[in-house]
Parts: structure tokens; C-alpha cells; sequence
């Protein structure tokens, strides 16, 4: 996998995003910090393949991204989305919930050993709006992994966690990293943030690194 964002920029009656620059492949584990309204879902939504850019360039592998164009084959396939506030169907049940992607798929999954790598198997059957917080990010997790996506974006993925689960979850993002998935995590967090290889912070519309540390 490689993303190249070169010059991007967003405005929304004014400018939000001023020539964005950043390179993703699979072994970037990278955090992008900044204060509230600075940009960042902005960022992550274009990378996400959800929200459009007004200028610049973007490539996915070898697929030049164009705006106005609907790319939800790519994003289903190769971005994985795991959100602070988990976005489970609290009527479904963990099963039910991982599985969601796979219904506008052909591809073939195994779940079990899905379960199984995140500890999640004996909760298959149960009905998420009876899990724990922890349980419950683990099952996003497991929604996010179930396509063998190339990139993670992860939103405050701990901001609704306790240290235990915080410390989980750093795991399971690390051992997939170095699996080979790319991760680009969205926090406000310092600590969160120390956990990524590089760290970029956005603010006034510009990303800039502040850490590296391949």
C-alpha cells in the first residue's frame, strides 16, 4: 500500500486544510494531534476516502482519487474505521456487528480466528448493548479488521476507555502495525499520540511533523 497526499487543501468559507503533505504505506503507524476544530476529521474523512478535497493530488496504490467521485469499493476493501464512540448496532448482536462490512462484499472471511486474536470469541452471540466498554471497542476492532484492510483509521480510539482497556487497545493496533496494516490515528490525546511511530500536529490548516521515530 501507498497514499500520497500532495497539496491537498479543504475550505469550508474559509481555508481548513492548506497544502497537505503525507505519505502512507504499511508500515506507518502515524498520530495526527490538534486542537478541537483545527481540522483533523476534516483530514481523515479525505484520507478515508468519506469527504472530498478542493485542490491538490491524492493516490491510493495506483489509483489516482479524484473529487466527486464515489470511491466506497476501495474504502470497503482497504480502510478499516475504528471511532471513540465504537458505532455498534446496539441491536445486533457482536457477531451480527462485525459482519456488517461482509454484506456488500464477496469476499471471503474467517471470523472465528478473527475472535479468537482479539479475545472477543465467547462474545460472538451476545448482544453489544451488554458489553463493557473495552468488550465493545473490540468488537469496532473486529468490524474494522474483518476486511483485511491495508489501512486503519482510528478515531480517539481509547477516549471512552479505562487504563486497562487504553493499554489493550495500544497492543492490538501495535501487533497489527507490524503486521503490515498502516495506521493513522486521530487524537488530542499526548499519551494516545506517544504510542504512533511520527506525530503530526495540524493547526492553522498546516501539518506539520513534530516526531519521528521509524
Amino acid at each position: 500500500m501507498e497514499i500520497r497526499l500532495e497539496n491537498i487543501k479543504k475550505s469550508f468559507n474559509k481555508p481548513v486544510l492548506k497544502n497537505i503533505n503525507l505519505k502512507i504505506d504499511n508500515e506507518s503507524y502515524i498520530a495526527i494531534v490538534g486542537k478541537s476544530g483545527s481540522g483533523k476529521s476534516t483530514l481523515m474523512n479525505i484520507i478515508g476516502l468519506i469527504e472530498d478535497f478542493d485542490e491538490g493530488s491524492y493516490r491510493f496504490n495506483s489509483i489516482n482519487i479524484k473529487s466527486g467521485k464515489d470511491y466506497s469499493d476501495i474504502r470497503l476493501n482497504n480502510i478499516g474505521f475504528i471511532f471513540q464512540s465504537y458505532n455498534l448496532i446496539p441491536t445486533m448482536t457482536c457477531r451480527e456487528n462485525i459482519l456488517v462490512p461482509t454484506l456488500y462484499a464477496s469476499k471471503k472471511v474467517d471470523l472465528d480466528i478473527l475472535a479468537r486474536k482479539l479475545d472477543i470469541y465467547s462474545l460472538l452471540d451476545t448482544n453489544v448493548n451488554v458489553l463493557s466498554g473495552g468488550e465493545k471497542q473490540r468488537v469496532a476492532i473486529a468490524r474494522a479488521l474483518i476486511m483485511n484492510p491495508e489501512l486503519i483509521i482510528a478515531d480517539e480510539p481509547t477516549g471512552n476507555l479505562d487504563e486497562m482497556n487504553r493499554e489493550i487497545v495500544f497492543d492490538i493496533l501495535k501487533r497489527e502495525n507490524k503486521e503490515g496494516r498502516g495506521i493513522v490515528m486521530i487524537t488530542h490525546d499526548p499519551s494516545t499520540a506517544e504510542q504512533a511511530k511520527n506525530i503530526y500536529r495540524l493547526e492553522n490548516g498546516i501539518l506539520e511533523g513534530i516526531k519521528y521515530n521509524e
